[in-house]
């Protein structure tokens, strides 16, 4: 009985340091004024909203009023206001939104105001806007 007493307090020693490393890695990045970053509030004020109407849909209505810059190679967002992934990747335009149902923390979170916003689950050319959510490009560094 013992025994099974020592074994059963060994895989939970075990798997609580386990969680307890898996849970640390995760740091939120959170926004300061002087990072880089661009927020797209999705207004159907700017555009008639359908249900199918991507993120790049949304961002191409902001670039041709003027107020955003972008560009994409290969499906990606290769640039955004003038700042452009290096060659490298050392750092590049990662995605973030509050829309629940398309985003998730396993590519990392991000606060912006007090909030947090998951990484999003797809790329500007696949990703359906709804009316009211946050999509956060952050210029981030890898190396």
């Amino acid at each position: 009985m013992k025994n099974i007493n020592r074994f059963f307090a060994s895989v939970f020693a075990v798997v609580a340091c386990c969680l307890f490393v898996s849970c640390s890695l995760k740091d939120v990045l959170v926004i300061k004024e002087s990072d880089t970053y661009v927020v797209i509030s999705v207004s159907g004020s700017q555009m008639a909203l359908t249900g199918e109407t991507t993120l790049a849909d949304y961002m191409s209505s902001l670039k041709k009023d003027g107020q955003l810059d972008f560009e994409t190679s290969d499906g990606m967002i290769t640039s955004v206001n003038g700042i452009a992934n290096p060659a490298d990747w050392s750092s590049c335009w990662m995605l973030y939104t509050d829309d629940a149902e398309n985003a998730n923390d396993a590519w990392g979170t991000v606060e912006y105001q007090g909030k947090l916003y998951g990484s999003s689950m797809f790329g500007a050319e696949s990703l359906k806007v709804k009316e009211g959510c946050l999509y956060i490009w952050v210029f981030q560094s890898f190396s």
